[in-house]
């Protein structure tokens, strides 16, 4: 049998969300819309839980909506506030990049501001550094609705899309992105690279995210033609398949787009669809555009239902097998269905500085272990720990007592044991540990609260 060779990053298919930073619009102003055009308030009657939540479920495909606002406040006094009496997030009146989808009606985000969700995403994939590749679709929004008196939005020119590349590097770290220049590498574009040395294997693409922008003409050309980000650019961009950039295409209509997506794919390209549009499909239960969009092999799928809404009869819901976001694809050959590689657990040891330690705590609900002695531990201990002395013989036995399916945290005086508990915890099939780099010590140093 012919070695099919390593498992890549177009060799699987993952499900995400549309739209994913978007809140429940109030209902005051979705009646309102909804007596002015009900077709439209349909289609904007959904929403999503944090991103966070999200990426923990298993989707590794998000999208967001960006608007230019470099003096800040433009947004803070959408329309749809003297309807709710609601006051807005001081954070809009900060310079920025704002989260949301529609200025003045459908303005509620987990986050207002994009570096939010730049720290989150860090922060997640600090936690999970051997999650699949998250790949986001980012669409720069400058659309004005005059005849509405809607809040007038800025253009995104060549310094804007400068300015964005310049804060997702900033937040987010080059070493954590996939960017054009590094599938190009020593080919002369991005087309030739995908036709012979291929797109990165999965394995070395673990913890990385791959950004998209889903635009076209006007603001596609300016992103490309800053000879700031020539060759350094964040962004992968939509352009015709002869163009030397081709590399992902958005195609959202599986039905109509089957033999399109299906020859892009098969040629080694990365395409977008969707499953759903407009909670169409879903208020009907209509399963042949999810269904075409699996079978087209369209590696990023994208839907508003990865859980169903429950308003509706039928339980419309977008997802694999069991109830997964995410699996190798059935497009590629028998040989590839299963591989090493397509797995996230990871069997090291996540070394963590004190404030994603703190994270860490809020978040993964962990178990929290100090090795220390016990005459260190009377000095004063991380609230909410538990004591587990690392030089005791009974260590072992301890740890065996634990719930191995919870995250856990170990922290020792400066480092040195709780590293060592770390990978002893791995060793006794803990799934996911973290130590306190610098120990207790560094986190005292950093301001950091103990108890006695």
């Amino acid at each position: 049998m012919e070695d099919p060779g390593p498992l890549r990053i177009n060799h699987i298919q993952v499900i995400g969300s549309h739209n994913s930073y978007k809140e429940a619009i109030p209902s005051v102003i979705m009646e309102q819309i909804s007596s002015e055009n009900p077709s439209l308030a349909e289609g904007l009657d959904y929403s999503h839980p944090g991103i966070w939540q999200q990426l923990d479920m298993g989707l590794r495909l998000l999208e967001l909506d960006v608007y230019h606002d470099p003096e800040g406040g433009r947004f803070s006094n959408p329309l749809g506030l003297s309807m709710t009496g609601d006051a807005i997030d001081p954070d809009f009146d900060t310079p920025g990049f704002k989260v949301f989808h529609v200025q003045d009606i459908d303005y509620r985000s987990h986050y207002p501001l994009l570096k939010d969700y730049l720290e989150e995403l860090k922060n997640w994939s600090t936690l999970h550094p051997n999650h699949f590749p998250v790949f986001i679709t980012l669409n720069a929004k400058d659309q004005n609705y005059p005849e509405r008196g809607l809040t007038e939005t800025l253009p995104f020119d060549e310094q804007a899309f400068l300015s964005l590349d310049q804060v997702i590097l900033e937040h987010l770290g080059e070493e954590n992105l996939i960017r054009p220049k590094d599938v190009i590498g020593n080919q002369t574009d991005l087309r030739t690279a995908i036709a012979t040395t291929g797109w990165p294997e999965l394995e070395a693409a673990k913890g990385k995210f791959v950004w998209i922008l889903d635009e076209k003409d006007k603001k596609r050309n300016a992103y490309l033609s800053n000879p700031e980000t020539e060759g350094s650019g964040v962004f992968f961009v939509t352009v015709p398949e002869d163009h030397p950039m081709a590399g992902i295409f958005i195609l959202n209509d599986p039905l109509n787009q089957e033999a399109q997506i299906k020859d892009l794919v098969a040629k080694g390209y990365i395409v977008r669809t969707r499953a759903d549009a407009d909670t169409r499909e879903a208020r009907e239960n209509d399963t042949r555009r999810r269904e075409k969009a699996f079978q087209t092999g369209a590696q990023l799928i994208s839907t508003d239902y990865y859980l169903p809404d429950q308003r509706w009869e039928g339980n419309y819901q977008v997802a694999f097998q069991n109830n997964t976001y995410s699996r190798i694809n059935p497009f590629n050959a028998e040989t590839k269905l299963e591989n090493p590689a397509f797995q996230e657990e990871s069997r090291q040891v996540t070394a963590l500085d004190p404030q994603t330690f703190s994270l860490a705590e809020a978040q993964l609900d962990p178990l929290v272990i100090d090795v220390r002695t016990q005459a260190e531990v009377d000095e004063g201990m991380i609230s909410g720990a538990s004591h587990i002395d690392f030089l005791q013989d009974d260590f072992p036995e301890r740890i065996e007592e634990l719930d191995k399916n919870r995250p856990v945290l170990v922290y020792c005086k400066v480092g040195g044991r709780s590293a060592k508990a770390a990978e002893q915890l791995i060793d006794a099939g803990f799934k996911k540990v973290y130590h306190l780099e610098g120990g207790i010590d560094i986190w005292k140093s950093r301001g950091f609260p103990v108890s006695q």
